[in-house]
């Protein structure tokens, strides 16, 4: 299969104008300037950019169902309307919800998604859907019942089942596994421990929500406010750290270069440095932020120590869609409002997007730039609107103006699975109806 468009766009290397993609056996031929081969060997589009597909570092798939129905804030109010909203799904609904959630993805271009599950369902909506990714299976336990044992035979048991699920789908080459504590007003400090040292042992890699909110950094420091009122008034007894939450992750001896620590929005100077020489990364969500009122992470700041940052958008239930482009544009904009400086440039977005994003999950051998030898995992923009008239620099046009309504193509391990508005595989109108059918009755919260 031949790709061409008006634009290629590496990343890894300078844009070709007029340039095709040559896909062979679901890898990278060929990336060159137009050959002379006629235009019925071709599929070409035109007005347009081709380019690598697109790493959304952080996400709820399963949450998709839950899209407007909880328009609760702060940050504590959120999370509380959040918890009871699930206790009212029917367990039914998870698996059409990250379905649904994984079709977005692919329209926007989306190849690659990391994605923490509550209910276990998105190893079998990634693997169905066609997309490569990583899923963290979350863990809590904040109670002291049950014990930390049984939480770890639980886990060992999800676990097994979502391989087992990879290998029924022949996913396992696209998919890998990981584990979500998922925050340490959820996870308790003998169960937080007990997990890293799980996950060591089975050479499996962390992600977890850290400093997202004041009243998270509240509860570590001083054991004040929304949750520790929660924690007394359940009769949960709580260590309180004394020390900001990224802080006492590094003094339990959590933090590693295996650790995604996802928002980070109040991570304080002292911590981005325990950050930086731990080597985690660091998952970059400002829609959800913004909508949560919970701050601007400094991104500046941890990119300047050399935190690798991935970019995610977080669940359709706090950010409000799974539209990557809205997120890139936002986070490009904010940083630059918040730290009055170019940088991150266009450029440098679109690699945390693509390049730096795969580098962060260790696929960068294999995907997140057109180089020959690497997976096609390649989707194509239309670039026909007004809004890209006079754009010279494609990065720029990328960052500032293209949304996923423009995305017209996306092809993951040379397999496309999207193409003009239809989905090949997915039954999209179907998923539509079967979630429709729970939020004709659904509570709003």
């Amino acid at each position: 299969m031949i790709l061409r468009a008006r634009w290629v766009l590496p990343v890894s290397s300078e844009p070709i104008p007029d340039g095709e993609v040559v896909v062979e056996g679901g890898q990278i031929a060929e990336v060159r300037p137009r050959s002379s081969l006629p235009d019925g060997d071709a599929l070409d589009f035109g007005d347009a950019i081709l380019m690598p597909a697109l790493v959304n570092g952080h996400c709820h798939l399963e949450y998709t169902a839950l899209r407007g129905r909880n328009d609760r804030a702060p940050f504590f109010d959120w999370i509380r309307a959040l918890v009871a909203l699930k206790a009212q799904c029917p367990p039914e609904l998870w698996l059409p919800s990250a379905l649904l959630g994984a079709a977005e993805l692919i329209a926007s271009g989306v190849g690659f998604v990391s994605d923490n599950t509550d209910a276990g369902v998105s190893v079998e909506a990634l693997a169905r859907a066609g997309l490569r990714g990583r899923v963290y299976q979350e863990v809590f336990g904040i109670e002291p019942e049950p014990d930390d044992a049984a939480i770890l035979r639980e886990l060992t048991a999800k676990l097994e089942a979502h391989r087992q699920t990879l290998q029924r789908y022949e996913a396992s080459e696209r998919i890998t596994l990981g584990v979500a504590p998922h925050a340490i007003y959820t996870v308790r400090d003998s169960l937080m421990r007990a997990v890293r040292q799980y996950a060591h042992e089975e050479s499996l890699p962390l992600s977890i929500h850290a400093a997202e909110s004041s009243e998270e950094v509240a509860l570590a420091r001083a054991g004040s406010g929304s949750f520790a009122e929660m924690f007394v008034e359940r009769k949960i007894p709580y260590l309180h750290p004394r020390v900001p939450p990224i802080e006492y992750l590094h003094n339990a001896g959590i933090l590693a270069s295996d650790v995604q620590l996802v928002h980070a929005t109040r991570a304080e100077p002292r911590e981005l440095e325990m950050m930086a020489r731990a080597g985690v990364s660091v998952a970059h969500c400002p829609r959800s932020n913004a909508r949560l009122l919970t701050g601007v992470a400094p991104v500046y700041a941890m990119r300047r120590l050399g935190i690798p940052v991935v970019l995610g958008t977080d669940s359709a239930v706090s950010a409000g869609s799974l539209d990557i482009w809205e997120e890139l544009r936002f986070a490009a904009l904010a940083q630059r409002a918040a730290s009055y400086a170019a940088s991150p440039s266009w450029r440098d977005w679109v690699r945390i997007l693509t390049l730096d994003g795969a580098k962060v999950f260790g696929v960068d051998a294999h995907i997140g730039s057109l180089e020959v030898g690497k997976r096609a995992d390649v989707i194509a923009l239309r670039t026909h609107r007004l809004a890209y008239a006079s754009m010279p620099d494609p990065y720029a046009a990328l960052v500032l103006v293209a949304r996923s309504e423009d995305v017209a193509f996306t092809m993951v391990d040379g397999r496309v699975l999207y193409h003009d508005g239809r989905w090949i595989g997915l039954d999209v109108p179907a998923l539509q109806q079967e979630v429709e059918r729970w939020q004709e009755n659904a509570p709003l919260h």
